[in-house]
C-alpha cells in the first residue's frame, strides 16, 4: 500500500481537461506519486486511447461502487449525477491503494514541482484545507451576496451534523489530502450505528468537502495540520477575469500556488443552463426520493 496517491473521478465531458491535468502531473511529480483515475467503464477505452503513454492508472466508477454496495446494499435507481461523483471520491479508499489519497478534479493542474512533503507536516501529519473562503466572500460581497449565504448555511448544517461547536470552516477545494483511515471511521463508527448508508448522507448533506473535514474534526482521533488551499481556486467567470485584469498569469500564481483550478461550469461554451422542463425533473426525482420511491439498481 502507497503512503499517497492522487485520485482523479472523470468522464468524457472533462476529458481533455483531466489530459491537462495528468500532462502536469507528469511534468511536475518529483516523487512520482502514483495517479489513478476513475471514469465510467462505457468511457474506460476512450479514456486508455486518449491518454496515451501518460503515467496513470485507469479505475472504473464500477469497481468502485461494487465495494461500496458489499457495505452499504443496492444502490439508488435515482441518484444525481453529481452526487455520484461525490461518492467515488469518498468510495476510493475501499480499494487499499494508499493510506492517503490528494483528490483532484479534472479541471485542475500543477504549476509547478510537488513532492509527497508538500502534503504533510512532518513525516505522517497530512494537512487539512480548512479556512474562511476569503477571496469566495469578497466575491459574493461584490457580485452576489447569495453566493456567501448558501456557503454559510451549507457549514452550519454540516457542523450540526456531527454536534460540533466553535469556529465554523471551509474545507474546500480541491485537491484535498484525505486519509483512508478517517473515512474508514466515517463509515463505520458514524454511519453504520446510526443505520444510515453513505448514499442517504449524500443525498442530505451533498458536500464531500464539508462532511470529510467536520468529521475529521469532530471525531477528535486524528492528527492533522491546518493549511490554506494548495490551489488557486476561480469558481467565477469574474473572478478570473479580475485575476486577469491584474495582471496575474500562471507564473505569478505559480509562486504562491501549488495550481489552479478553473471550473469547468463556465469555461465550457457548449454548456447550456438547464431549461424549466429539466428544472421540473429534477423537482419530481427528489419528491420521488423523499417519499421513498427511490428504488434501486444493480450497477
Amino acid at each position: 500500500m502507497e503512503k499517497i496517491a492522487l485520485f482523479c473521478k472523470s468522464y468524457s465531458k472533462d476529458l481533455l481537461r483531466a489530459k491537462r491535468m495528468a500532462q502536469s502531473v507528469q511534468m511536475f511529480n518529483r516523487d512520482a506519486i502514483p495517479l489513478y483515475i476513475s471514469v465510467p467503464s462505457s468511457e474506460l477505452n476512450f479514456f486508455k486511447d486518449k491518454f496515451n503513454d501518460l503515467p496513470c492508472h485507469f479505475l472504473t466508477d464500477e469497481k468502485i461502487i461494487e465495494n461500496c454496495i458489499k457495505a452499504y446494499g443496492p444502490f439508488p435507481r435515482l441518484f444525481p449525477t453529481y452526487l455520484m461523483q461525490q461518492l467515488v471520491k469518498l468510495e476510493f479508499w475501499r480499494l487499499k491503494k494508499c493510506e492517503h489519497y490528494l483528490w483532484i478534479d479534472s479541471d485542475a493542474y500543477f504549476l509547478r514541482p510537488f513532492s509527497t512533503k508538500d502534503f504533510f507536516h512532518g513525516e505522517n501529519t497530512p494537512l487539512l484545507v480548512m479556512h474562511k473562503a476569503k477571496d469566495l466572500r469578497a466575491f459574493s460581497k461584490k457580485h452576489d451576496p447569495r453566493i456567501a449565504e448558501k456557503l454559510d448555511n451549507r457549514i452550519k448544517k454540516i457542523q450540526r451534523l456531527f454536534g460540533r461547536k466553535g469556529e465554523a470552516f471551509y474545507f474546500g477545494d480541491p485537491p484535498l489530502i484525505w486519509s483512508s483511515s478517517v473515512l474508514e471511521a466515517l463509515s463505520t463508527e458514524f454511519l453504520e450505528p446510526k443505520g444510515m448508508t453513505i448514499y442517504e448522507l449524500l443525498y442530505s448533506y451533498p458536500c464531500e468537502m464539508q462532511l470529510y473535514g467536520e468529521f475529521l474534526l469532530a471525531s477528535g482521533n486524528y492528527k492533522f495540520a491546518p493549511t490554506e488551499p494548495f490551489f488557486k481556486i476561480f469558481h467565477y467567470a469574474e473572478q478570473f477575469f479580475e485575476a486577469q485584469r491584474q495582471g496575474e498569469s500562471e507564473f505569478s500564481l505559480a509562486k504562491t500556488h501549488m495550481g489552479v483550478l478553473i471550473q469547468s461550469n463556465w469555461t465550457d461554451p457548449k454548456e447550456k443552463k438547464k431549461n424549466n422542463m429539466a428544472r421540473f425533473k429534477k423537482f419530481l426525482r427528489e419528491q420521488q426520493r423523499k417519499l421513498g420511491l427511490m428504488g434501486s439498481q444493480e450497477f
